[in-house]
């Protein structure tokens, strides 16, 4: 009897750590039952009394191995018929959140096949292994960043910028970090500086026309007023913009030079001369490259090694040279925030997705976070709000009908106080402070897997508290490193500046300025040794003058 009594404790303790690591691995409380833990048990190959550094990894059928595994190592009787719900309630959510691979010895075999199998990823039993060990907190957190690949940070940056003959900007060169600030009296050409980038990328997406460079942050105009119209130089028909990409050592040339079909028609459709905007330009180039590889090989190649060299020669063609940047560009926006928009007052204007460039779509973001991102989430907008306790997104339309929202928002993004009452410390983005949306907003940005790489913030201040602003772009300099971003930030407010180290190359800052003639120029702020015994701070210096980018004629 004691024995009997014996293993019963011991199933269920194994249980309840299977439990605990489907919790720690980020899957929601449905998805942490007993039949989920048992699963997990089975795909790991461990019976009631087996250390969790013992588990391992193999192919199992859903009835003739997990289910058996449960039966004789659990003390269960599920029946065949229970298979669907192994499927269900365990293995779908499973391998959705990378725990589990599904056919892994033969991926082509259909779902409802009888010989359909699972196995532990290996992301998976890594972390399993390390279960309860003095590792285990590390083993969590290297689980959810390895979890999906697109949570490894892209490697990818823009590193030059040439302009050319772009609104205010004649010509200019900046060398760009990963962490760019520009400074500048109001109508210097900042802005002008994030618009020339969004133009270029809505030129490789195709997309050159009112609508596309609208939705990306680009205020539009005549073309002969877009294009440079200096009193010092005659009017140029065209815009030339250089980007060069830097990836591991690896660099890509971008070029654009952009014409308007009518140079009086605000509406007008663009075209950029570098852009391969048809089928027909595509197979002229596939047609060039079989040519030259049958004048390199000879007309005996076999078909098989034609369509081999022809794939690589067109990988390494100029055409596809791009590539490695073309997500970068075409992903590219202005975000400028309204506070309507963010709390989901104001009907959708930006069709950026998953966020819009005023505002939108921040609740439906964070509610698709991953494990990974909801830690990252949680641990830095805790550190701005001392008040917050929790930020969850809520699709019950009974907290309309409990007066938490008034009923004119679209978001269901709600706030938890834990300085209030228990029955009164949830409110909605409809009543929350701006400060706290924009903040969110930000971090977002920077933490999603699913926005930009590389983006820009027109204002990034707007709503925030001076010392919020500096610690706010402390914290976005590290998630930039840590998420793989690449932001340019324009700013008026001098606090933003004491949130950056500029003896980190990667964090820049810039004075936007105009010349004599009028046209935009911009200069790099370096220093050669650390600021701490410095008199002012940069905030100071600004304000003083001493960095520029004042107005001078008051």
């Amino acid at each position: 009897m004691l024995e009997i009594i014996d293993l019963k404790d011991l199933i269920e303790q194994k249980i309840k750590e299977a439990q605990d690591i489907l919790k720690s691995f980020g899957l929601p409380e449905s998805q942490q039952k007993k039949l989920s833990a048992l699963t997990l048990l089975a795909l790991s190959n461990l019976k009631p009394d087996d250390e969790w550094k013992a588990a391992t990894k193999q192919s199992m059928t859903v009835v003739k191995d997990i289910m058996k595994f449960v039966n004789s190592n659990y003390t269960e009787n599920y029946k065949t018929g229970s298979r669907e719900s192994f499927r269900k309630i365990a293995l779908k959510p499973f391998v959705e959140n990378n725990i589990a691979l599904l056919n892994p010895d033969n991926p082509d075999l259909r779902q409802t096949s009888s010989n359909t199998h699972y196995s532990l990823s290996d992301v998976a039993l890594k972390g399993i292994k390390e279960y309860d060990s003095p590792n285990w907190n590390n083993a969590i957190q290297e689980f959810k960043k390895d979890q999906f690949p697109e949570n490894i940070p892209s490697s990818n940056l823009l590193r030059t910028v040439t302009i050319k003959n772009y609104k205010s900007i004649l010509s200019d060169t900046i060398d760009l970090g990963r962490f760019n600030i520009f400074i500048g009296v109001n109508g210097c050409g900042k802005t002008n500086i994030l618009e020339a980038i969004a133009t270029v990328g809505a030129a490789k997406a195709s997309d050159l026309n009112f609508e596309e460079l609208y939705a990306r942050g680009v205020r539009i105009a005549r073309p002969d007023l877009i294009m440079s119209s200096f009193l010092s130089n005659p009017q140029q028909d065209k815009i030339d913009i250089t980007l060069e990409f830097e990836d591991n050592d690896e660099k890509r040339i971008c070029q654009s030079s952009l014409f308007p079909e009518n140079p009086n028609d605000i509406y007008t459709k663009w075209f950029d001369r570098y852009s391969i905007s048809n089928d027909e330009e595509l197979s002229r180039i596939i047609s060039r490259i079989i040519k030259d590889i049958y004048q390199d090989k000879g007309k005996e190649i076999n078909d098989e090694d034609l369509i081999v060299e022809a794939n690589r020669r067109l990988k390494n063609s100029h055409s596809t040279h791009k590539e490695s940047y073309q997500e970068l560009l075409t992903d590219y926006a202005i975000f400028d925030l309204n506070t309507k928009s963010l709390r989901g007052i104001t009907p959708v204007d930006s069709r950026k997705t998953p966020l819009g460039i005023n505002g939108e779509g921040l609740d439906l973001l964070t509610a698709t976070f991953n494990g990974y991102e909801k830690d990252f989430l949680d641990a830095t907008s805790k550190t701005f709000f001392d008040w917050l306790a929790k930020i969850q997104n809520e699709k019950d339309e009974k907290v309309k009908s409990l007066g938490l929202k008034a009923g004119r928002s679209l978001s269901t993004l709600y706030f938890t106080d834990r300085y209030m009452q228990k029955q009164n410390n949830t409110f909605s983005a409809e009543n929350s402070n701006e400060g706290i949306l924009h903040a969110l907003f930000y971090l977002a940005l920077f933490i999603s897997n699913k926005t930009p790489d590389l983006f820009a913030i027109d204002n990034i201040e707007t709503a925030l508290n001076p010392r919020l602003c500096q610690k706010l772009i402390t914290e976005l300099v590290k998630l930039s490193k840590e998420r793989g971003k690449q932001a340019l930030i324009t700013t008026h407010n001098p606090a933003v500046l004491d949130g950056l180290n500029l003896l980190d190359d990667e964090q820049r800052l810039f004075v936007v300025y105009r010349d004599d003639e009028g046209k935009t120029k911009t200069r790099r702020i370096k220093f050669k040794s650390d600021l701490s015994e410095k008199k002012f701070k940069l905030s100071e210096m600004w304000l003083k003058g001493q960095l520029g980018a004042v107005p001078q004629n008051f």
